[in-house]
């Protein structure tokens, strides 16, 4: 009987072992990095080499892994294991040079026990379907410095889910389904920087949501429906003390500080706090009473913050 040729070609890519991931040395981290995107994988490769610094797994069918199949790899300091599918991460293994991990845009429904990861920096499990947090849910990860957690479906989180991550610069919570935070959720962020809120559900913040004496560089609020009443005037009040570190992001533009200018207004506004869609700020040293943010303004000199552009996300 004869067999088709493409039936041949076919057997023949079954029978033969797969090429080995193309490596080269990473030269602004002075790694090896090993490059195994892209090639249907469905566990990780047992030959890799030794020295691997850096393994890229992105884009292959890895719907669950232990990171036990890195064991072998001591020198492994950065995995991206993005657009896989994953839906089951088994940590515990003990990996101590690994930094970073990406697990963004897969189909990640709880976060994973981390565990066995003592060094880890930067985690992003971005685009998953994470619905909230454990509490203390990173609490084996101290040194994490960078969490990205956007784009899930997060609707509400416990007042410890950041607990002792006392090293955490940059913290990303946006485009999830957030109504409402607990003021104690930033606490122990003690060296937090750069916080992503935008695009969620949110109407209002608790008073001292911000801790008193904290210093933030960015602080990205946009897209959200914050209710303009009394619940508001803590944010207004904290966004007037801290202009210069709100921002808007406009996707695909560079970072730009908010921009601050002088209007007239005329009492056309539907609440005092916005003016033509933008946040109103009363002119004055002092914030304004509650009284006044539900009036509409009167005419007179006003300050308002423009959101112009943002770091593209």
């Amino acid at each position: 009987m004869q067999v088709p040729a493409l039936t041949l070609v076919t057997l023949l890519a079954l029978l033969l072992p797969a090429q080995p991931c193309p490596s080269e040395m990473n030269k602004v981290k002075d790694l090896l990095e090993v490059n195994c995107t892209g090639q249907a994988l469905r566990a990780v490769p047992p030959d890799l080499p030794a020295d691997t610094g850096i393994l890229l797994l992105s884009d292959n069918c890895l719907e669950s892994l232990s990171t036990a199949a890195f064991l072998s790899l001591t020198r492994l300091q950065d995995v991206d294991l993005a657009k896989n599918g994953l839906v089951a991460l088994h940590t515990g293994a003990l990996l101590p040079s690994l930094k970073e991990l990406i697990l963004s845009h897969n189909a990640l429904g709880v976060l994973p026990v981390l565990e066995g990861l003592p060094a880890l920096t930067h985690l992003a499990v971005a685009h998953n379907s994470l619905e909230t947090l454990a509490p203390r849910a990173f609490h084996t990860v101290p040194q994490l410095q960078d969490l990205d957690l956007r784009g899930n479906k997060m609707q509400q989180l416990p007042q410890e889910a950041f607990a002792g991550l006392r090293a955490l610069k940059e913290l990303d919570l946006s485009d999830n389904l957030l109504k409402e935070l607990p003021k104690e959720l930033l606490q122990d962020l003690q060296m937090l920087e750069t916080l992503w809120l935008s695009g969620n559900q949110l109407q209002t913040l608790p008073t001292d949501f911000f801790p008193k004496g904290r210093l933030f560089m960015y602080v990205f609020l946009t897209e959200n429906p914050w209710h303009c009443d009394c619940d508001l005037h803590y944010l207004q009040t904290w966004i007037r003390q801290n202009a210069d570190v709100v921002y808007q992001p406009e996707r695909g533009l560079e970072e730009t500080k908010v921009e601050v200018k002088e209007i007239k207004s005329h009492g056309s506004a539907s609440h005092a706090l916005f003016y033509k869609g933008k946040i109103y700020l009363p002119r004055g040293s002092h914030p304004a009473p509650c009284s006044s943010i539900l009036q509409p303004p009167e005419v007179s000199r006003a300050k308002i913050i423009t959101w112009v552009f943002g770091r593209g996300r």
